[in-house]
């Protein structure tokens, strides 16, 4: 391959991946150029790129997995190179044929490598052939699977046959259940790959999850980065990254290394790719897949090799040789990734889309936060919930957990929920600090782990958080208030203490105060304990309160009626009843939830299935509908035995949330 380079590069992806591959572009001194749907334009990724050209209105589809409207924006921008990142059109060979006919340099492995590879079937046969340890496996179309359901392994595990990322895989222990979970992971799988075939291979229990970064040019140079362990995940999710895996002795590190190298060289593979493996308690070590792309992960690789993979990959394509050799790539430290998601935890992990009104990221030596978003951006129902990737790098693992809980701890990001405070808990917990965990541990313990995380208070912790939301909450009537106008002015000796109701978790709590000096020194009366409370100094949102002599540093924020604050890496939302606050106001009386006879949407999203008809019967947990909101199906379920009265939505509709989607009669 001859060697060039690039004037122009197109990123043919968006958020947090698409803006990490600008900076790199730019940093290369070449032109950056994105493609964007409209609701995407005001994110970073489009605002910090040289050319921007949109891609219309409308879901994935008809935007980011639309190849002939990125290649006409790519000959439009005269740009010699597209850069995939992940997912969309990333391992879609059809794509990187595409951009070869239209004399575009596809940044990637050659179509026909991602042909092989990204179809499960064919590269786990490939990967047999040479030796590699397999997991009993094929791949088909929905209807033959269903048809041969009795004659599956089991239990076994469902996934697409065009992609990854844990989208659309299920777990199946019974011929009874795989026509329901097969028929909802073609549908996932085809609305996110752009493919409804699937790959039904079985499942092995309580597994590690391995993968090898392999990096190769054009001039018969390939190299590996080590391992990462990626085995924390959630609904087959990766939540925690880490490199290397604590996992594996040298032994076996110096052995999947090496298998991954013979399979990339044995396919003639270029460019950056991972090797995954899932690995027994024996460290006996089998083939899953490969990714024939850059990862969501990679940065850990990059912590601890002090090798810029995107720019590498850019290289590759130019036909320029690796930049360094394999003997010149060892293991530095030890670091972690933690993807922060907008999902409720404390409501089943329920995406949580909404604008961001707060997104503070600290600086830290050895910390990295790649995101794709900034304060007042809006985080949608079409696309990942994936928010930011906090990554850290330590002397070794128990530095990088302490560094990463303590980097953690001082992102603030609000106006939606995230799984931030759940990740703390996580990385605190003893299995993870102790490295005893497989890839259904989350899953197992998920409700153990909301409970450590929700950090149940004591009654003078509660009190003391009450005290510093009462302080946070005058310091901000303090700013809109005329002298005058003032509650110490006003109040007079003669009448009743004024007083603050805080509801918390459904629990109203009133607090009477007494200015002492201003919002700055107060007595509180919580219940029947008195404290004394003092504002000893504050940065922006940083406050150091004194209650009793004991000073807190908290950070808080208010908006409208709510008061947020932050305390040791756990966010708390506190709301003012004697604040009138619109958007909590409802009209008439509303049922006990148990009661009610409404199933309303839980969150904003698209219907995709609906399960039941009117005059159906159904038990509590039947599930009577999915609502697919950013790139996840979420099931609505049936509160208790009911009837199905009306059903008031249809399959493809897109809800709000709170809108009314069925109603039930009592039978």
């Amino acid at each position: 391959m001859n060697e060039r380079n690039f004037h122009k590069i197109l990123v043919a992806n968006r958020g947090e991946i698409a803006l990490r591959i600008v900076g790199v572009i730019r940093a290369l001194d070449k032109v950056a150029v994105v493609v964007h749907s409209e609701s995407d334009r005001d994110l970073p990724f489009v605002t910090e790129a040289d050319e921007a050209y949109s891609l219309g209105s409308g879901d994935p589809s008809t935007t980011y997995l639309h190849m002939e409207k990125i290649l006409e924006a790519a000959s439009m921008a005269q740009a010699d190179a597209i850069h995939p990142g992940y997912g969309f059109l990333a391992e879609n060979a059809a794509f990187a044929r595409a951009c070869l006919q239209k004399g575009i340099q596809f940044i990637g492995p050659d179509a026909e490598v991602i042909a092989l590879m990204g179809h499960k079937a064919r590269a786990r046969n490939r990967a047999s052939e040479l030796g590699v340890p397999v997991l009993e496996g094929n791949t088909g179309d929905l209807e033959t699977f269903i048809l041969n359901r009795k004659q599956l392994p089991y239990p076994l595990l469902i996934k697409p046959a065009a992609g990854g990322g844990g989208k659309g895989m299920r777990i199946v222990s019974s011929a009874k259940q795989f026509e329901t979970e097969a028929r909802e992971a073609a549908r996932e799988a085809l609305n996110y790959f752009g493919s409804g075939e699937l790959y039904v291979e079985k499942y092995l229990e309580d597994p590690r999850h391995i993968e090898v970064q392999v990096i190769a040019d054009h001039h018969g140079h390939l190299v590996h980065l080590y391992e990462r362990e990626c085995t924390l995940q959630r609904r087959f999710q990766k939540i925690i990254e880490e490199a290397p895996s604590a996992s594996i002795s040298e032994e076996s590190r110096d052995h999947i290394t090496s298998v991954a190298l013979q399979l990339a060289e044995d396919i003639g593979y270029t460019n950056a790719g991972t090797v995954e493996f899932l690995m027994d308690g024996h460290e006996d070590f089998y083939f899953l897949e490969m990714n024939t792309r850059i990862q969501v992960e990679h940065p850990v690789t990059e912590m601890i090799t002090k090798v810029d993979l995107v720019k590498e990959q850019i290289r590759i394509a130019e036909g320029h040789p690796l930049s360094f050799s394999q003997k010149d790539i060892s293991i530095s430290g030890h670091s972690i990734e933690a993807r922060i998601y907008a999902e409720n935890t404390k409501n089943g992990f329920m995406p949580a889309a909404g604008r961001i009104h707060t997104f503070e990221v600290p600086v830290q030596d050895g910390t990295r936060m790649d995101s794709g978003f900034r304060a007042g951006n809006l985080v949608e129902t079409h696309y990942d919930p994936m928010l930011a990737k906090a990554i850290v790098k330590g002397k070794t693992r128990d530095d990088a957990i302490h560094s990463l809980i303590a980097f953690l701890k001082e992102v603030r990001i609000t106006g939606l929920a995230t799984n931030r405070d759940f990740l703390v808990g996580l990385l605190r917990s003893n299995p993870f600090r102790k490295n005893r965990f497989d890839t259904g541990y989350i899953d197992r313990e998920v409700d153990a782990l909301l409970v450590s995380t929700q950090c149940g208070l004591k009654k003078l912790d509660r009190d003391y958080l009450f005290s510093a939301a009462v302080v946070i909450a005058l310091q901000a009537n303090y700013h809109h208030m005329s002298e005058s106008d003032l509650p110490w002015y006003s109040i007079g000796h003669w009448r009743l203490l004024p007083e603050i109701t805080l509801m918390m978790e459904g629990e109203p709590t009133r607090i009477r105060y007494e200015l002492v000096k201003g919002p700055e020194r107060m007595k509180l009366y919580i219940e029947n304990e008195n404290y004394q409370v003092a504002l000893e100094r504050r940065a922006g949102n940083d406050y150091w309160i004194s209650i009793n002599q004991k000073t807190l540093k908290v950070w808080g924020t208010t908006h409208h009626s709510e008061i947020l604050v932050d305390l040791d890496g756990h966010l708390f939302m506190l709301r003012r009843m004697d604040v009138l606050d619109r958007r909590f106001i409802r009209s008439g009386k509303q049922k006990k939830e148990e009661e009610s006879n409404e199933i309303m949407a839980p969150l904003n999203g698209r219907v995709v299935q609906i399960n039941v008809n009117e005059s159906d019967q159904v038990e509590e947990g039947d599930p009577l509908l999915v609502i697919e909101s950013m790139k996840m199906e979420n099931k609505i379920l049936a509160p208790r035995k009911a009837g199905i009265e009306q059903v008031q939505t249809a399959v493809g509709a897109q809800v709000k949330a709170n809108q009314l989607l069925i109603t039930l009669a009592n039978i």
